[in-house]
């Protein structure tokens, strides 16, 4: 079983600016062993680089369950559906735990990315949902993505990424192997008119 464990990123600073609370969906162009048809929400996007959480990537052999009992978690909530999902973020850092969630839930570990969606890292929103004090949505993932100053834009322009505005639809509801396809489909774009070797305008 994957091991993993959920401590507190401190070291990731929030800021408004950029991509920050948007999603940016891998192009079918893009060849990436880990990227390759992601899509993933952004974080932290300033001029120091940007930060996001890839969005289908599921890790098929962790349950809600699995945590609940690591932790030693008491007083579960017996109507919780502890059947949810983990995922991978990305290629760092995959000991680590990052919950995207919906802005009714707040923790001294809690750092607001959007009007609707905030980031906490700690174990303690863990205890909170598993008994139903915790936010209504939310999506967990192990580990994160991380581009270096200027980086992500470089990508960007060279057309491994199209940006979308935040859909919360895909962050929290769409189920984790459908999302690359809609999220295409909401660029609104036929990429099957398109070359598979694009250039820049």
């Amino acid at each position: 079983m994957f091991e993993y464990q959920i401590i507190i990123c401190n070291n990731l600073t929030m800021k408004h600016s950029y991509l920050k609370g948007n999603i940016i969906c891998a192009l079918p162009q893009l060849n990436d062993l880990f990227f390759s048809k992601s899509i993933i929400y952004i974080t932290h996007h300033n001029k120091d680089g940007a930060v996001g959480i890839v969005l289908n990537y599921k890790i098929m052999n962790i349950k809600g369950i699995d945590l609940f009992k690591k932790l030693k978690i008491d007083n579960i909530n017996k109507n919780l559906d502890m059947n949810f999902s983990f995922h991978i973020g990305g290629p760092l850092n995959q000991n680590n735990g990052f919950i995207l969630h919906s802005s009714d839930y707040k923790s001294s570990s809690t750092v607001k990315v959007s009007k609707n969606v905030k980031l906490t890292c700690s174990t303690n929103i863990l205890t909170d949902i598993a008994q139903n004090k915790g936010p209504k949505k939310f999506f967990i993932s192990l580990g994160y993505s991380g581009w270096g100053p200027g980086q992500l834009e470089d990508e960007i322009k060279k057309n491994s990424w199209i940006n979308l505005n935040e859909e919360l639809d895909l962050l929290f509801e769409t189920e984790s192997e459908k999302k690359w396809a809609n999220a295409i489909k909401k660029t609104g774009i036929d990429f099957t008119k398109f070359s598979s070797i694009s250039g820049n305008a």
